[in-house]
């Protein structure tokens, strides 16, 4: 009676693990399709006093911005060095001027409209 009662019990747990497993395959996959769709859009300016942990918290966490677009708008300190030295560093992101900037979300925005 008492291996019934166990061997019940280890049946009830991998009935559940097989689900949660499933369950976290699709929310996987849901994620994915959304994350190639989604671009986060910063401009910045002046900001070269922790500009440089900012774009590292955003691309080592969850990763789901795949597809960072930072703009520097004009600014007078290194913010736009320090930024082209992370995209040399292959973090998955685009650094742009103000002018290419632009031009990037009209693209963008002609693009999805």
């Amino acid at each position: 009676m008492l291996e019934a009662f166990i061997y019940g019990i280890i049946w009830c747990f991998a009935v559940y693990g097989i689900l949660v497993m499933i369950q976290e395959i699709t929310r996987n996959s849901t994620y994915r399709n959304i994350e190639e769709n989604v671009k986060l859009i910063m401009t910045v300016k002046n900001v070269e006093n922790g500009i440089e942990n900012y774009v590292r918290e955003i691309s080592l966490g969850r990763n789901f911005y795949n597809n960072l677009v930072v703009i520097d708008l004009d600014s007078d300190d290194d913010t736009i060095c320090i930024l082209k030295e992370l995209e040399k560093e292959n973090i998955n992101m685009k650094v742009l001027n103000k002018i290419e900037g632009e031009e990037y979300l009209k693209k963008e925005i002609a693009q999805n409209c």
